[in-house]
């Protein structure tokens, strides 16, 4: 394993105090807010199955029971039971580019993101898991409710090192596929700057409920250093600049259409095409109020859906 020197989010009593901060906020939620909402947010399917019905206008082809339909001449779909108590997985990719940002890096704002939403999940009995991943899979955490683990998780997505420094989405999305066999609830967490991922992510999305959670930071929308471009104009400009994944500076033409842009633009049109349910988070923002604003929406959006 290569021994790297990364960067400590913040002290041991700062984070402390930051995941019991945490803690209250997500309980706080909870019990005036989420109470009666919290599990309509999840659709929970494929968790028990009960029964097959006709099929009607807007029901999911992906329910279809086509074995009853071929017997019947007309589709069948299945029917589930919704278990009260979920299994929810976080994955997180920590490749290098987690370690980006001028004031809180991509792995902590990822790491407060898992104590948030972890603690609304073992408040509401749900259990709850861990995936870490880089180029493949490096750690992983059955689902479980056990206090005592969610504060494992929750240490373990700040400071688990990671083997490799590079990234591939495709890979450990298929291998999370292969890991996690029975239908849980997935928060994909990262930056997403990858391509090609789109047949494995169908892969998790034909058995699990997906919510893809992206993290960037502003300057990688916008390139340019403020005080060499007016803000009303864009001019092409080589710059070199330290690649944290290969550890190598790399000459660049930084321009309007940049590489940020372009994947941003693949995983929006691909998160479309799926019909997830996803959200865009800057370091800059209140995450966690955006964070909370995304459960109310999907609630309200699902509630809808039913009448």
């Amino acid at each position: 394993m290569e021994k790297t020197n990364l960067p400590l989010p913040e002290s041991i009593q700062q984070i402390i105090s930051r995941v019991k901060h945490l803690e209250i906020r997500a309980r706080k939620l909870i019990k005036d807010q989420l109470t009666s909402q919290y599990h309509s947010v999840f659709k929970g399917k494929g968790i028990e199955f009960s029964d097959v019905r006709e099929y009607t206008y807007g029901d999911d082809i992906r329910d279809i029971d086509w074995n009853v339909t071929a017997r019947m001449q007309q589709p069948y779909v299945k029917q589930f039971v919704e278990e009260r108590q979920l299994t929810v997985y976080f994955v997180l990719d920590i490749s290098h580019s987690a370690y980006a940002g001028q004031l809180l890096s991509r792995r902590q704002i990822m790491a407060e993101v898992v104590a948030f939403l972890g603690f609304m999940a073992f408040y509401n009995q749900d259990r709850v898991g861990l995936v870490l991943h880089t180029t493949e899979i490096e750690h992983y955490i059955p689902a479980k409710h056990n206090y005592s683990q969610l504060l494992r998780i929750i240490r373990d997505s700040w400071y688990y090192p990671p083997r490799f420094r590079g990234t591939s989405l495709a890979r450990s999305f298929s291998q999370v596929a292969e890991m996690i066999k029975k239908p849980a609830i997935l928060f994909l967490i990262g930056d997403f700057l990858d391509g090609e991922y789109d047949r494995s992510l169908s892969k998790l999305c034909d058995r699990h409920e997906v919510i893809p959670i992206v993290i960037h930071h502003p300057e990688e929308k916008t390139p340019h250093p403020p005080s060499l471009v007016p803000w009303n104009q864009w001019i092409p400009l080589l710059a070199s600049l330290f690649d944290l994944e290969t550890r190598q500076n790399q000459t660049v033409l930084l321009q309007k259409d940049s590489r940020y842009s372009r994947y941003e633009k693949f995983y929006t049109s691909l998160f479309h095409r799926f019909g997830l349910d996803h959200i865009v988070l800057a370091s800059n923002e209140d995450y966690l109020k955006a964070l909370e604003m995304l459960l109310k929406r999907m609630a309200h959006f699902r509630h809808t859906a039913r009448y």
